[in-house]
């Protein structure tokens, strides 16, 4: 199936969404003649993102997340070097002011997201760092890796070779 895709000055081409984002993303760069770094997103004529440039939505296919035969138009996600969402641009010459509203804050809303997994993240980071720090190092002598491994397989392997001892 394919979608419309809208830019410019009420421009507009179709596209098979019958493949990978990534791809769909790339073709959509290339045909708009955006550089491959520009991150880009579609929105649906409600304002709603797509979110397409997340990575957990790269290689999934665009057919399962995009509505065939609707129309989409091109925006441009600004990001500053850490990482933070800034803002977000649409490609299109004019765009009603409620629906630049709606994308705002939806880019408020993915930045608030951003920042709170950021702390959980440092959070957990925190917490191993402190259960590293409390537990006294272990050091294996030769001797003690030499008997473990002299004393014999584990049970497991004790298990599928006395299988194999019983089939014969």
């Amino acid at each position: 199936m394919f979608v419309y895709i809208k830019h410019g000055d009420n421009e507009q081409f179709f596209v098979n969404t019958n493949c990978p984002v990534v791809y769909l993303m790339e073709y959509i760069r290339t045909r708009l003649g955006l550089a491959e770094s520009d991150l880009i997103d579609l929105y649906d004529e409600r304002g709603v993102m797509k979110l397409l440039f997340l990575p957990q939505h790269s290689h999934e296919c665009a057919r399962g997340l995009l509505v065939s035969r609707e129309s989409f138009t091109v925006c441009s996600i600004n990001r500053t070097s850490d990482g933070a969402y800034t803002c977000v641009t649409p490609l299109l010459s004019s765009v009603d002011s409620a629906l630049l509203e709606t994308l705002h804050s939806q880019m408020d809303t993915l930045e608030r997201t951003r920042l709170q997994q950021l702390c959980i993240v440092e959070a957990r980071r925190a917490d191993s760092d402190e259960k590293m720090s409390q537990a006294p190092p272990t050091k294996t002598t030769k001797k003690q890796r030499k008997a473990s491994q002299v004393n014999g397989p584990d049970k497991e392997v004790q298990c599928h070779t006395r299988d194999r001892k019983t089939r014969s």
